[in-house]
Formats: structure tokens, sequence, C-alpha cells
């Protein structure tokens, strides 16, 4: 059974349309009520219109009577454009916001085009395609969750942020590196971690460093490239926990490492989902809350290093420790969650992520 549109779109605050050979398909109420009188079954408005020669998606700008939108069109396949539309005006919310919008608009597209293409099963054939899509549509939604993660942190307050506890910090390293090893594997990677502690005992936000860790594990697969090495290593150096996350890729100059903090350095690949580029931001902020710092090293053809260097604050005698594995949010796995832009789509196949 072909899914229907009204079940993905009708309560999205914005307006979608669903076109088929000029012809409206499918109009949400927000799109209703930008084109009144629009019904299923009219010919598309004018300014809906797409050159035929196009390459999707594509994302271009134009006018509804007096407002000014953006809009992006995704191929969905069978002669079927999904258009969203984007008030103009938001774009006053700064440039993280409206870049935010736009990846939320073309993961939002790509997820609908991976459901609208569920079909039922007629062989072996087609049940492969049928779990390729739902495979890529899993994942589409994780990217959505990555990014509206992303920006509740990136909006919160520092003092609504850092809620610390007692944590083992090996055993936490441990487990969490356990299950990236997994999804790294599955993906082509190869990841590896050592240490030669057994416990850690510290202070900390658990939620906090494991955005941490993930956030530098997504940049240096982004660097490592597909089928690359990469990996991580915990110690205790002079009263401090000294976390690195290494890489095998191309590595910087010594000019371009400053550059990273705004995702601009050359050699580093930020496609397909980079987000909001606040991934090193976040984890200089994660380690500034704990009374840490962040430093990067690299050389061109020897890869990056990211170093983290926190102060370990024993816990006062009688506070119980966290379980440092298995928390996860409304089912979702955050390794999925945060890795979601860099994992292969076959991680999300239906019977990995349930």
């Amino acid at each position: 059974m072909e899914l229907d549109p009204a079940q993905l779109f009708d309560g999205f605050p914005e307006p979608v349309l669903l076109l088929e050979e000029g012809t409206v398909r499918y109009r949400n109420p927000a799109a209703g009520r930008v084109f009144p009188g629009l019904r299923e079954g009219d010919r598309a408005p004018e300014e809906l219109a797409v050159p035929t020669d196009a390459e999707f998606p594509i994302v271009c700008t134009g006018r509804v009577g007096a407002r000014s939108f953006r809009m992006s069109v995704q191929d969905v396949g069978r002669g079927g454009l999904l258009a969203v539309l984007h008030p103009e005006h938001e774009a006053v919310a700064g440039p993280g916001l409206e870049k935010l919008a736009l990846r939320l608009r073309q993961e939002t597209a790509g997820l609908a085009a991976s459901l609208q293409r569920l079909e039922p099963a007629g062989g072996e054939s087609d049940q492969k395609k049928r779990e390729k899509y739902l495979a890529a549509a899993n994942q589409g939604l994780y990217r959505l969750l990555r990014l509206a993660d992303h920006l509740e942190f990136a909006d919160a307050r520092d003092q609504d942020l850092y809620r610390p506890a007692p944590l083992d910090m090996a055993g936490f390293c441990r487990e969490l590196f356990r299950e990236v090893e997994s999804v790294c594997a599955m993906s082509g990677y190869r990841f590896s971690y050592e240490t030669e502690l057994v416990t850690l005992l510290t202070v900390g936000d658990e939620a906090l460093l494991r955005r941490l860790v993930l956030s530098l594990v997504s940049n240096a697969m982004k660097a490592a490239g597909a089928g690359g090495a990469l990996g991580a290593r915990l110690a205790k150096r002079r009263g401090r926990a000294v976390l690195t996350v290494w890489d095998r890729g191309k590595g910087l100059e010594a000019e371009d490492l400053a550059r990273l903090f705004g995702g601009e350095a050359r050699g580093v690949s930020m496609d397909p989902g980079e987000g909001l580029g606040l991934g090193l931001e976040a984890v200089r902020r994660i380690a500034r809350l704990h009374g840490g710092f962040l430093m990067m090293e690299g050389r061109p053809e020897e890869g990056l290093r990211a170093v983290v260097s926190l102060p370990v604050q024993p816990p006062e005698a009688g506070v119980g420790l966290r379980s440092p594995a298995g928390e996860y949010a409304g089912g979702f796995s955050p390794v999925l969650v945060e890795l979601s832009d860099v994992l292969s789509a076959r991680v999300f196949a239906p019977e990995d992520v349930n």
C-alpha cells in the first residue's frame, strides 16, 4: 500500500505540495492557506513552475502574492515532485538557523522521497529495494533528530546544560566506544580504542560528555573518508583525563587548523551532513563546562588528532555512580543519532535500529 502523504505532512508547519505532471496531487493545510482555493487535481500554480532540465534536489526563491518564499523541490519518482516552501523572512534568525532550516527541508524531502517509494514487495528484488528505501528513510529520521538536537543545544544556556554527577570515565568510554566500533565496522570504517585504565572515577555530565565524544568521532570519520581508519585512546596524566580521537585522513596545513571551528577547513569533507558547523564548537563548549580544553593537532597526510583534557574530580564519599551504558532518549540510540550524517544507510535497516 502506498503511503498517504497526509500522514506525513498534514501537521507540517510549512507549505508542502506533491505535484505530478504539473497537477497537484496533494497539498497540506499550510499550503492551502498560501494558495486559497487550490484543490487536489488542479493545475500547479505558476509560482511552482520548475525548469524541465532541473537537477534535483533544487532550492530556489520566489513570491506568492506579497510574501517571499524559498522553495525546496525533491524528485520522488514516477514523475512526482515534492515542494516545500519556507517563508523568506525567517532568515533574519541568523546564518546558523538559516542553514539549519535548509538542512531540515532537504532531509524532510529525502525522507519523504524514500517513504513514497515503499511499495508492496512482489519478489526478492522488490523486497531488497523496499529494504533499501526503508533504511534510507530511517537514516533521514535520525538526521532530522540530530539537527533538532543540535539546535536545542546551541540555543541552551550553559547553566541549564551542565548537570554533573559521579561518573566512571573509563567505563563510560569503554561502553560508548564498543558501540561506535560496531557501527563503524558496518559502514566500512576501521575503528580502534585503547586504554590502560580499568576505572577512572570523576565528576561530569554523562550526556554532555557523550555528545563531546560522538562529535569528535563524527569529525574523525569525515576526515578519514569512507573506508578510512580512526580511533580513540583514554589516559590519565597529572590529575587529568586525556581523551584523544585521531584519524588517518589527509590532515591539514597548520594555517587551516584554526578554521576547523567554522567547518571551513580544506581537506575535511562536511558532505552530506555537516549540521550547523558547530560540532567542534560544541566540543569546546562542553570541555569548558567541565573545566577542560580542546586541542587540535595535525599535519598533511598524517591525519588529525583532537585532544580533550579534563580535570579529574573524585566524587564525594557515599555518592553513587551513574551507570555508563544504555542511556537512550525516546528509544533512539545517541550513537546512531549523532553519527547519522556519516554512517552508511545500511546501518539503519529496520532489523538493526529496532
